[in-house]
């Protein structure tokens, strides 16, 4: 697919600002604490957007409807856009549209699960103690790894859940562009 740069600007900031939404309901859904700088910093960038939202999506068992809802209407407006704005190529069904909107939605959570994932592991290298970030990043994670854990045998110091969970998600990656490779890309 090739973009021009006016195209590739708008691409680039739906996917970021659809990576920040996810973030924001996965803080939300582990519970992380409130007042950690990181928190803050993610509700006030997109409370602004929400609060409308929010009247009509509430939060349901912890689960930010709102930022999930924008976060498949920013996937399901990406190509329009990009078609408005040149020549993405994409056909002009309206389900289809939703269709990839949903799967947006799928994939930026699998890419925030593992950039998560990854970010610990390299700040685990360099522990010199306590800090927010490592915290913040331990409460997002353990909801995913403790079933995992479970599963497998203690190894002593090393923690193979992450290795496989990022296993797992890139696997589930590959099954999608297997299912639905053009859509998927898309996404």
């Amino acid at each position: 697919m090739g973009l021009n740069s006016l195209q590739f600007l708008v691409y680039t900031l739906i996917n970021v600002f659809s990576f920040v939404l996810i973030l924001r309901a996965w803080f939300q859904y582990s519970r992380v604490d409130f007042y950690n700088p990181f928190s803050q910093t993610l509700v006030k960038f997109t409370q602004p957007v929400l609060a409308p939202l929010q009247k009509f999506l509430p939060t349901v068992k912890g689960l930010n409807t709102a930022a999930l809802a924008l976060c498949v209407a920013l996937g399901v407006a990406k190509y329009p856009l990009l078609d408005l704005l040149g020549s993405a190529q994409v056909a002009a069904n309206p389900l289809l549209y939703l269709y990839i909107g949903l799967l947006h939605t799928l994939r930026t959570m699998g890419e925030a699960v593992i950039y998560v994932l990854f970010f610990q592991a390299i700040l685990s290298w360099f522990n010199r103690g306590q800090n927010p970030l490592q915290y913040t990043l331990y409460q997002l994670t353990q909801p995913l790894l403790n079933p995992i854990r479970r599963i497998l045998p203690n190894t002593g110091m090393i923690d193979f859940s992450p290795m496989l969970l990022a296993f797992l998600l890139f696997y589930a990656n590959r099954v999608m562009y297997d299912i639905a490779p053009i859509l998927w890309q898309f996404a």
